[in-house]
């Protein structure tokens, strides 16, 4: 699959929103889907994971510099990706897909632990209020055990997000 069809479906998957969600300072959100979104949702399965985050005043006009997630300790494990394996993207239309998509090239670095990862970018891309971040993580193994996890989202380490993702 090519990396701008893997991109738009994790747009396309997360098109809807913040699954009402606020972030904090009035942005209004849609609610229809969750930030963050597994590829598979089965307990035990190493999959894909998807992030949505919007951006507000606090990051408006600035450049996007890094994106993490942090997951519960002893229930996820994320695994180390390649550059290439990971989807970026900028929804600026609000239409669910990515207006705005960065190679592999224009990540600087990515680090992760047993519960996160957080990638460090050089886009040169300014981000708008209103604009939202796409991730796609490619390698987070899902809890053994089923229920409802959260995820501690964060875009230049100044917006940070708490969505929560059921593993059935």
């Amino acid at each position: 699959m090519k990396r701008r069809t893997a991109l738009a479906g994790a747009a396309t998957a997360l098109a809807a929103g913040l699954a009402g969600c606020s972030s904090g300072d009035n942005d209004t959100t849609n609610n229809d889907q969750n930030p963050v979104e597994p590829g598979d949702n089965t307990a035990g399965e190493r999959t894909s994971q998807s992030l949505r985050l919007t951006v507000g005043e606090d990051l408006a006009d600035s450049e996007w510099q890094s994106v993490s997630a942090t997951y519960p300790r002893d229930r996820f494990v994320v695994q180390s990706a390649q550059h290439e394996a990971i989807g970026l993207g900028v929804d600026s239309s609000g239409d669910g897909n990515a207006d705005e998509e960065f190679e592999a090239s224009a990540i600087s670095g990515v680090n992760n632990n047993n519960f996160s990862f957080s990638i460090e970018l050089d886009t040169g891309y300014t981000l708008m209020q209103g604009d939202t971040v796409l991730v796609e993580y490619p390698a987070v193994d899902n809890p053994s055990e089923p229920g409802e996890y959260e995820v501690e989202m964060a875009v230049n380490e100044v917006r940070t997000e708490t969505a929560t993702i059921t593993i059935e």
